[in-house]
């Protein structure tokens, strides 16, 4: 078996059970993580924060979103460009500065981009399929994470995960760039990698 064949096996059972949570648990979870995510030291001393828009059955982070707005955090969000697989850290000043794009994914509105350069971003929220304790993910298979995050060397890495997401092992390759610490509504996982 490859390490693809172990990473797709994954993805189809943990989105299995992700999908499974009923809207009420995907909320009451969300809100723990976000509430923890608000007293994370690298959240709370960010100045810029990137955060994804959730999707689906990801952990929900407009509630996070909108609290950085109120810290006076400049917050940027994913713009996924599919002709280069690259992503593109947007600022958003305002929920009413997104449309569905790609994927059926919420993203800013192609009239008014605000690119923020990847240097000044200080703690990057990143989703997945699933994580490992030490860090490593099993993302949607579009590579676009695996990208961008060796772009952002200085900024944390928070994967954002429900507890059901979280499995022994995940087989590494190579180029994939572990998260510093995953935030599930049981705690928060710090990967040993990093302090």
């Amino acid at each position: 078996m490859s390490d693809m064949d172990g990473k797709g096996e994954i993805r189809r059972r943990i989105l299995k059970l992700r999908n499974a949570m009923t809207p009420e648990e995907i909320q009451a979870k969300s809100g723990e993580i976000v509430q923890r995510m608000k007293e994370l030291r690298e959240i709370r001393e960010s100045s810029t924060l990137m955060v994804f828009l959730s999707f689906g059955s990801e952990v929900l982070t407009d509630e996070l979103i909108r609290w950085g707005w109120e810290e006076g955090k400049r917050i940027v969000v994913p713009l996924c460009c599919p002709e280069t697989r690259e992503l593109m850290p947007c600022r958003i000043d305002g929920f009413d500065e997104l449309e569905t794009g790609h994927y059926g994914i919420r993203e800013p509105k192609a009239s008014h981009l605000q690119s923020v350069p990847q240097r000044e971003i200080d703690a990057v929220l990143i989703p997945a399929v699933a994580f490992d304790r030490r860090g490593c993910r099993v993302g949607y298979g579009g590579g676009y994470y695996d990208r961008f995050l060796p772009k952002v060397p200085r900024a944390a890495k928070i994967g954002a995960a429900f507890a059901c997401q979280i499995v022994a092992e995940i087989p590494a390759d190579p180029y994939d760039v572990t998260v510093d610490r995953i935030v599930t509504e049981k705690g928060i996982i710090s990967s040993g990698i990093s302090a």
